[in-house]
């Protein structure tokens, strides 16, 4: 009933002021995005929707595997500050300038150079942290924030346990890469970066559910504030720079349909505004960049959205969005915007009802019937990219 109430009400204009008031509320302290954040899978029933089906999607989707083993995942963070304890005392990791993934050149001897200045940078930055640091207690993250550096570098790192964390180069992901698919995850708002690491293991497990050993999992942390939607929407715009530029190496260096993206939520805006930005367009020679573009829950406006929806669907083999009517944190984010009388930007894609408008140029799955909140169908994630 909440959700539906959220979805279609207008209030009158004596009411607003209140109701924009505890809406602000709460969107400050984040209710509803924290919930949805690094929780473990849920079971998947059966159940769901898809628009362009036109009936129940094939139960395939949801037959969950035996559990998979960890494997490791890999992070490129733009997060200017980490730091690691060894227990007795903290270590702050800067971004470097290894964050690149290498540069394409026509000429051999740049390559070979390249090559070789790639070699170096791995072996420079391969040693776990645990291992470099002083003190036997190892290197685990204590903490990490935002602080905007001014520069275009990310920080690599990778884990398989969640707590030891080993610094990375590009050209070490890319090694890893050799004969697997590469999944990209861009995480939503209001997430710190240990909230985005359990997002992004949760989503390995549904990927490696389905496809094993063949996939590898790199997420994209832009750094948003914890418990503060106005704060991400303000360090996406900041971040939009350094994550074309990260984008813009990423697919030079993959194969062509090797790469699937999934963006949920707000992470969604980063990546559309990529694809309908002036360096994509100047680099794009056509064709299916991606294999599988999946948009989870977004929090985009559909106005602004409806306008590039051929294009964005152009770069990709699939192009598959994944909404619901009771999403109470999408159906929120479109009431408060629609307060004062405007229209534009309340209108939200990840609502079922204004999703299924995209059908058939992009396929439509509603997957309200999981009952996962604002959550990663994680499952269906990894079933609709392995049985691709």
């Amino acid at each position: 009933m909440l959700q539906r109430i959220l979805s279609n009400i207008r209030f009158a204009r004596p009411v607003r002021a209140g109701v924009l008031c505890a809406a602000i509320f709460t969107l400050f302290l984040g209710t509803g995005w924290i919930a949805a954040e690094g929780q473990p899978n849920a079971d998947v029933p059966a159940g769901a929707q898809s628009s362009n089906a036109g009936g129940l999607l094939d139960r395939l989707l949801f037959k969950k595997k035996a559990t998979a083993k960890r494997g490791r995942l890999f992070i490129a963070s733009d997060r200017a500050t980490l730091r690691l304890s060894t227990g007795r005392e903290t270590f702050v990791l800067p971004s470097k300038a290894s964050d690149h993934l290498g540069t394409v050149s026509e000429d051999e001897e740049d390559r070979k150079a390249s090559r070789e200045d790639e070699k170096r940078i791995e072996n420079n930055t391969m040693t776990p942290l645990n291992n470099a640091l002083p003190f036997k207690e190892g290197g685990k993250l204590s903490s990490a924030f935002f602080v905007d550096s001014g520069q275009d570098n990310l920080t690599w790192l990778s884990t398989e346990d969640g707590v030891n964390f080993a610094e990375e180069s590009g050209g070490s992901f890319l090694n890893n890469c050799r004969g697997k698919k590469v999944v990209l995850f861009v995480h939503g708002c209001c997430v710190s970066f240990k909230e985005m690491e359990g997002q992004a293991r949760d989503m390995e497990a549904g990927l490696r559910q389905s496809m094993g050993d063949d996939v590898v999992l790199l997420a994209y942390d832009w750094a948003t504030p914890a418990w503060l939607y106005p704060g991400s929407l303000k360090n996406m715009e900041t971040t939009q720079i350094r994550f074309v530029h990260f984008m813009e190496n990423l697919r030079r260096r993959l194969p062509p349909g090797q790469l699937s993206v999934v963006m949920h939520s707000l992470g969604g805006n980063l990546m559309v505004r990529y694809l309908t930005g002036p360096q994509f367009k100047a680099t794009y020679e056509g064709g299916k960049v991606f294999d599988t573009l999946i948009f989870s829950r977004p929090d985009m406006s559909m106005e602004s959205f409806r306008p590039h929806m051929a294009e964005v669907a152009a770069t990709a083999e699939r192009s598959i969005v994944l909404a619901a009517e009771n999403d109470v944190n999408i159906n929120l984010s479109g009431f408060v915007r629609s307060l004062g009388g405007m229209t534009r930007g309340s209108y939200r894609l990840g609502q079922m009802h204004n999703a299924r408008e995209l059908s058939p140029q992009l396929s439509v799955i509603d997957v309200g019937a999981l009952n996962l909140g604002h959550k990663i169908p994680n499952t269906l994630v990894g079933n609709l990219i392995g049985k691709h």
